[in-house]
């Protein structure tokens, strides 16, 4: 069966300047301009099969370190990120029917694809919902029960949609807000890790990690204040799930 994008992905008129990771477009959703559209409900992971690191919530730690080593990107602004691929170019939780892998944590920043809040304009506070229309998992004229507007009105299916967008976006401001402490207190710096598999040895390089030695030297009032705010927890599942890189590539499909 042929997958049909509701946009394509050539549409230079709605390109905006500048993307996250995995989409190809971003439009503000209105009844007038999508009036017309319906969100398929079975999820497809084809649009992530390329990409070997997914960016991660510090709330999804928890459940994230009992599949991938979590680290953060290289660079003055890290990000959080789940480990998917030992190679660039390769997620190898990404089945080749597009399902994910059975029994394998998915990443919120998946979940909400083709989905994201975006701010109106540099100087606006409100944020916009708006969808990659390139995605297959649009159709236009769909079924009723998947259209995303009705009524000039936003559908339930919609309004869930929002609601969890917005909780998304909270999750990442504290996410970021973590990363500015660790940052302040000069946690995070770059690692790498060898891996040896049927004889050959790789080397896994660019990201960084929170230092357990630098961690372990910070002062009592400051690791009194971690510990109550449960940003220990969070450094210390990161540190656990480093644990995955000694299977890491692995029964990939």
């Amino acid at each position: 069966m042929v997958k049909r994008r509701a946009v394509s992905r050539d549409d230079k008129e709605i390109q905006p300047s500048s993307l996250p990771l995995l989409y190809q477009t971003l439009v503000p959703l209105s009844p007038e301009g999508q009036g017309n559209l319906s969100f398929i409900e079975q999820r497809d992971f084809d649009f992530a099969r390329t990409a070997n690191a997914i960016p991660l919530t510090a709330d999804e730690f928890p459940m994230a370190l009992r599949h991938f080593p979590i680290v953060f990107s290289s660079g003055p602004s890290p990000t959080p990120l789940a480990l998917v691929g030992m190679q660039k170019g390769r997620n190898d939780f990404v089945n080749p029917d597009g399902s994910w892998r059975d029994g394998v944590y998915v990443p919120a920043y998946l979940r909400r694809y083709p989905f994201a809040m975006v701010r109106e304009s540099d100087t606006a506070e409100r944020n916009l919902l708006c969808a990659d229309l390139s995605s297959v998992m649009f159709s236009v004229n769909g079924p009723t029960e998947r259209m995303m507007f009705a009524d000039d009105a936003p559908t339930a299916l919609l309004e869930g949609v929002l609601e969890f967008c917005n909780r998304y976006e909270v999750a990442l401001h504290r996410t970021r807000l973590m990363v500015q402490e660790a940052q302040k207190q000069e946690l995070i710096g770059p690692s790498t890790v060898s891996l040896t598999r049927d004889g050959k040895t790789t080397k896994v390089e660019g990201f960084s990690v929170v230092s357990e030695e630098r961690l372990r030297g910070l002062s009592d009032t400051v690791l009194a204040d971690f510990a109550r705010r449960g940003v220990l927890n969070i450094f210390a599942a990161h540190q656990m799930s480093l644990t995955n890189f000694s299977t890491f590539g692995e029964a990939a499909p």
